[in-house]
């Protein structure tokens, strides 16, 4: 059983960079053939791609009654996405250029809806309604990004944007796959550590959430290194912000769930890690392997927290 876990890890990897390579160069495409810029096809496409491990597992979760596994892997991506993924990224060779009104209003909306999360969840639960309200507040957050970023090239010709659904739709296609290959890597993962007999929100929060960031990672290396950066942030932020609202609410939203008295404590770390990425990234238009210890440090601060609380 081990070997096969550990094959399924391997293939998962390789067809999950494989099909990531061909979403960014669809993804790239949508936004050169349409007025929307990077930084929001970023947020929107390959946010909603990218996270489709947290979104498939949230709903898988709630069915099946386990909310720690929820919350653990949800607000533990969205810390990882902006402290470990970033700080990889900065080892790209690429400089990374960051637009500073765009991440502080996504990431500072991503820690809010962190913090409203722990609030929900003080009572050891989180109801269908709760789920819903989550999912509503990820929608209105994309639409207060998009009147901030705007349109790009208003000159494009009609041609052109005519091709960006398509476009568009081809990514979304290339990122199921990239999707179903992560999850296949995080099942892996499941595997291998069940034997270890962690706390399931400890091993969801600390273990999962690697594997479900992996697809950011993959894609997001891909297009720092075609020099997307516009499009990577985007990605790393609005996966965090879609992380921290409609992940954690899609499976409760169909079956209300249950939780640990930690679960509260450990999204707060979340949202203290998202706060401390969001203000690095922030701090300077660009950044560049000297980011790296910054994000590496509060990552590994995070983790340690976590540990602490949970185990």
């Amino acid at each position: 059983m081990i070997v096969i876990w550990a094959v399924g890890f391997v293939v998962g990897l390789v067809v999950a960079a494989s099909a990531s390579r061909r979403a960014v160069t669809a993804a790239l495409t949508a936004s050169e053939a349409s007025n929307i810029s990077p930084a929001l096809i970023g947020i929107t496409v390959l946010a909603v791609g990218t996270d489709l491990p947290e979104i498939a597992n949230s709903i898988v979760a709630a069915l099946s009654g386990h909310g720690d596994l929820i919350i653990g892997d949800t607000v533990g991506s969205a810390f990882t996405q902006v402290t470990l993924v970033l700080g990889l990224l900065c080892l790209a060779g690429r400089p990374l250029v960051t637009d500073h009104a765009v991440v502080l209003l996504t990431g500072g909306m991503a820690t809010g809806a962190l913090l409203v999360v722990a609030l929900m969840v003080r009572d050891l639960s989180l109801s269908r309604w709760e789920g819903l309200a989550l999912i509503i507040g990820w929608i209105v957050a994309v639409a207060i990004v998009h009147r901030r970023t705007g349109t790009y090239r208003a000159t494009r010709r009609s041609s052109m944007a005519n091709g960006a659904a398509r476009h568009g739709a081809v990514a979304l296609a290339w990122l199921a796959v990239v999707g179903v290959s992560a999850t296949v890597v995080v099942e892996s993962f499941v595997g291998l550590t069940d034997r270890i007999g962690l706390p399931e929100l400890l091993t969801s929060a600390l273990v999962l959430s690697l594997g479900t960031s992996l697809p950011e990672l993959v894609v997001d290396w891909t297009a720092v290194r075609r020099g997307a950066t516009a499009l990577a942030i985007g990605d790393l932020f609005g996966s965090t912000l879609l992380d921290a609202t409609l992940a954690p609410g899609i499976g409760p939203a169909l079956r209300a769930v249950e939780v640990s008295p930690t679960a509260t404590t450990v999204t707060v770390i979340a949202a203290l890690a998202v706060v401390a990425a969001t203000a690095i990234a922030a701090s300077k238009p660009v950044h560049d392997r000297r980011t790296s210890p910054l994000m590496f440090l509060v990552y590994g601060a995070a983790v340690a927290a976590v540990l602490v609380t949970v185990a």
